[in-house]
């Protein structure tokens, strides 16, 4: 019990410090100010949260795109490797578990690089040896010419019970293309493998400590569900009943009888003004408007206010956790989120300064509530 008591305390003091080392508000202002990627890397270089990633004597002035992008993403999964030293078996289990999500991102890029020849397979590279790769054979994926070669580097892996069998599908079909549709299978399979995974080792922590995880996680699971029925119905021509069977065995807020009155919705539209009735439905609002649309540039726009709007839910989450104020597993789990959120953050920046975006479109797109416009506006009170 001491050791227990321990290891709570221990992680959660570090989750604390490392939170109030994040990104401030003011950090965002002076970041939607810059006018280039090396004057985004430059200012970050500068900061507590992202300055010790910057290698000595590195000029981030000159970065390109990638090369920022790349720096920054390990972050979340780099930082959680320490918090494992705090924690005994059980705890630390689900937080590599965590960082095994990463994995997946790997796997996807290795995919579009062996079907559509998009992609740098060095940039994978560096990822992995720059972050840990726990559930497929890092050396093996890279090496991988073939949708063949990528069952090898998965196999005896947590990631083959994950997506073997739809890897085995694509290659019955006598074709080493794979589509959209076929790509997305397999990431909702493996999101589906993580997050089952932690809620399920979640039950082996004292009651506190697993309702926290459980919170946490079940609101990442609604998430999850309510994206894929939508896009699932919208982008791919799914059948109700594909749909729903696509979604996670975790409930949380949105029960079974509620997925499933989205997913037999009689049409997208139906489907869309049901979802905007349930406990998620805010995140919906400038969906409402493309709707109408046949502006393939709005469109396209709003699905990716839609999809931080969903994520504006998981940054409440984990906020909230903070809040509580108990210690536990669950305190560096909601650090690891929002510093994961905070990343997609500054990927958004970079993109906007890329192409020129105005500064209050970007901040629509904002995550961080005292970030984005609608935080600034009071129109994300329905968050709390």
């Amino acid at each position: 019990m001491l050791l227990s008591a321990g290891e709570r305390a221990a992680s959660t003091a570090k989750a604390r410090v490392l939170r109030g080392r994040m990104l401030a508000p003011e950090d965002f202002d002076r970041l939607l100010e810059c006018e280039t990627v090396g004057a985004i890397a430059t200012y970050l270089s500068r900061t507590e949260a992202y300055g010790g990633y910057f290698a000595e004597g590195a000029r981030p002035e000159t970065m390109r795109r990638w090369e920022l992008e790349e720096l920054i993403a390990v972050a979340p999964v780099v930082e959680e490797i320490p918090f494992c030293h705090y924690l005994g078996a059980v705890r630390a289990s689900i937080l590599r578990a965590w960082g095994g999500r990463f994995d997946v991102e790997i796997v996807k890029r290795m995919l579009r690089i062996i079907t559509t020849g998009v992609g740098d397979r060095d940039a994978v590279r560096r990822w992995v040896g720059s972050a840990p790769v726990t559930t497929v054979d890092g050396d093996k994926l890279i090496a991988s010419r073939t949708l063949r070669d990528i069952l090898e580097a998965i196999r005896g892996r947590p990631l083959e019970r994950a997506i073997g069998e739809p890897l085995r599908r694509a290659l019955s079909s006598g074709s080493q293309k794979v589509t959209e549709e076929t790509l997305f299978h397999i990431k909702t399979a493996m999101d589906s493998f993580f997050v089952t995974h932690i809620y399920s080792e979640a039950g082996r922590l004292p009651v506190n400590e697993r309702r926290h995880v459980r919170a946490l996680f079940g609101v990442r699971a609604d998430l999850i569900n309510l994206y894929w029925i939508y896009r699932g119905r919208k982008f791919f021509g799914m059948s109700p009943e594909e749909a729903l069977a696509m979604t996670l065995p975790v409930r949380h807020r949105l029960n079974f009888e509620l997925l499933g009155s989205f997913a037999f919705a009689p049409d997208v539209k139906a489907m869309t003004a049901l979802m905007r009735e349930s406990r998620y439905g805010p995140a919906f609002e400038d969906e409402e408007q493309a709707s109408t649309s046949s502006d393939a540039e709005r469109t396209s726009l709003v699905e990716m206010a839609l999809e931080h709007n969903l994520y504006r839910f998981l940054w409440a989450a984990a906020v909230r956790i903070f809040a509580s104020g108990s210690s536990g597993v669950h305190v560096p789990l909601a650090y690891l989120t929002l510093r994961e959120l905070e990343v997609k953050d500054l990927f958004t920046i970079i993109e906007g300064v890329r192409y020129h975006f105005d500064t209050r479109r970007l901040r629509g797109f904002l995550i961080h509530p005292d970030a984005s416009v609608s935080g600034r506006e009071g129109r994300t009170r329905w968050l709390s």
